[in-house]
């Protein structure tokens, strides 16, 4: 066997060197950021909740956003790796969940310094930890409760994040813990929230907290690409991919996991499909999609890439961490 191919075999892709240039390249990307001023002003968008209206009006200055920006990409990195190791999504210890998670929202301009989603997928985080703690537990009421709250907590920030709810009671029926009481607790978990925001509305007169989440629901405006903004989407070209390498991997090598990480890995997947046919249903809303499906999109490419170390994915991972952020250099210097 050639050497070569012993060292395609052998390489881990999270040893320190690799985990130092990733985390420094992404600090690098967002110190990019931060240079060229991308993303100033903030403007708020007709979809934004009210409670996000107020936040922006807070923040100060340029260096603010973008260390808080940044400070939640490092957290939400740190969840999902938290998640993927007590979980046991990956069979082997890795630290490719945090990278690839870092990567993902440092190397996407549309993502820089901070929006609604960043604090948001915290709360879709810990309800999908939650969700997955529920597998083949029939008893578990207050689990579910505590998922759906915390989506609704989240969709304070974000109203399109109860769209997530259907989802979470889809993956219950896939993890056998779907049953009439952790149904209705659910549902009872996501409407406390609207009840204490009416009970503020009531109390301050001002019902806009509460009006307008359900108005950007319903207002359905179906996305269409335009030329003019490809330089947006240059990213997908190397994420879209791999996903899909990673859906691959999964299903020819299924065997290799076990009954109960491949049913969170398949969630992930359906995951991902239903933030995609709610990024096409709502334009203004296309980019907090994105973001929301980064979550299952590092969990399922750190999979790919732990389980399968060969020279294919060696080089795959070189192309991957070298031409994400020469994209991100192409948007910053488009923009500026």
């Amino acid at each position: 066997m050639p050497v070569s191919a012993n060292i395609h075999r052998k390489i881990r892709f999270d040893r320190p060197g690799v985990v130092i240039y990733i985390i420094g390249i992404c600090l690098l990307c967002w110190a990019g950021g931060y240079w060229v001023s991308f993303g100033f002003p903030l403007e708020a968008a007709p979809s934004d909740t009210p409670l996000w209206q107020a936040i922006q009006r807070l923040l100060p200055g340029t260096l603010f956003p973008y260390l808080m920006g940044l400070l939640l990409a490092v957290g939400g990195a740190f969840l999902v790796q938290r998640i993927s190791y007590a979980l046991v999504l990956i069979r082997d210890r890795s630290f490719l969940p945090f990278l690839f998670f870092f990567l993902l929202l440092s190397t996407n301009a549309l993502f820089f310094p901070l929006r609604s989603t960043s604090l948001a997928l915290f709360c879709l985080m810990l309800a999908l930890y939650l969700l997955f703690t529920t597998h083949h537990d029939p008893l578990s009421v207050k689990r579910s409760f505590v998922a759906a709250f915390l989506i609704g907590l989240g969709s304070l920030l974000w109203a399109y994040m109860l769209w997530y709810i259907p989802l979470f009671w889809i993956g219950m029926y896939m993890f056998r813990s779907l049953n009439p009481k952790t149904f209705m607790a659910s549902l009872i978990g996501v409407t406390v929230v609207y009840w204490l925001l009416l009970a503020w509305a009531v109390w301050t007169g001002d019902y806009s907290y509460f009006i307008v989440p359900f108005q950007s629901l319903g207002n359905f405006d179906l996305f269409f690409w335009r030329f003019s903004e490809w330089i947006e989407w240059l990213p997908l070209l190397i994420v879209v991919p791999l996903v899909i390498a990673a859906f691959v991997n999964m299903v020819v090598h299924e065997l290799a996991d076990s009954l109960r990480t491949r049913e969170f890995l398949s969630f992930l997947m359906l995951m991902i499909a239903w933030s995609v046919v709610f990024f096409f249903l709502y334009e203004p809303a296309t980019v907090g999609f994105l973001q929301m499906m980064a979550i299952p999109a590092s969990t399922l490419i750190a999979h790919l890439f732990a389980t399968r170390q060969n020279r294919y994915t060696f080089w795959l991972m070189i192309v991957t961490i070298i031409a994400l952020p020469a994209l991100l250099i192409l948007q910053l210097s488009w923009s500026f």
